[in-house]
């Protein structure tokens, strides 16, 4: 089961056909081209550095002795870049000025949209109180900094 981040345009009302759904799971497109699929994502600097990189890669490993390092770090860029392509073309869109509206967890993109639709369709209840209260703690410990590379999240601890 894939987790789709929903991201919708800064004003766009919340039942809008523009809401973006990225599948945060595993890209095999961008493990087979990462540049490409990069490139695709107008993800432009990024893009061209693997671009670069994969170049330097082939021509380092026709070095001699050098084809299995080359081919070890042909696999660790196409990986990172599968793996971590989604949230980057995420962090873009928050760049260009889309908000998180939601994150499911659903088998597929269709069933993602409907569990959407249905929450959209929901009227939204005014809670004054949040369901869950932090310590003091906890509260002031709390960093307004994101995941490095989207890995691993400490949730504000160190």
């Amino acid at each position: 089961m894939a987790t789709y981040l929903v991201l919708l345009q800064k004003g766009a009302p919340r039942n809008s056909d523009r809401a973006v759904f990225i599948a945060d799971q595993f890209a095999w497109v961008a493990f087979l081209f990462p540049a490409f699929w990069l490139l695709a994502k107008r993800l432009w600097l990024p893009g061209i550095a693997v671009f670069l990189c994969q170049g330097l890669i082939t021509i380092g490993s026709g070095m001699p002795g050098a084809a299995l390092a080359g081919l070890l770090a042909e696999l660790a860029l196409r990986l990172l870049v599968a793996l971590e392509g989604p949230a980057f073309h995420a962090r873009r869109l928050e760049a260009r000025g889309h908000t998180l509206e939601a994150i499911i967890p659903a088998p597929d993109l269709a069933t993602a949209e409907e569990i959407y639709g249905a929450a959209v369709d929901q009227p939204v209840q005014n809670v004054s109180e949040p369901l869950m209260k932090l310590s003091p703690d906890a509260a002031s410990s709390r960093r307004a900094s994101g995941p490095s590379l989207g890995l691993f999240d400490s949730y504000g601890s160190r």
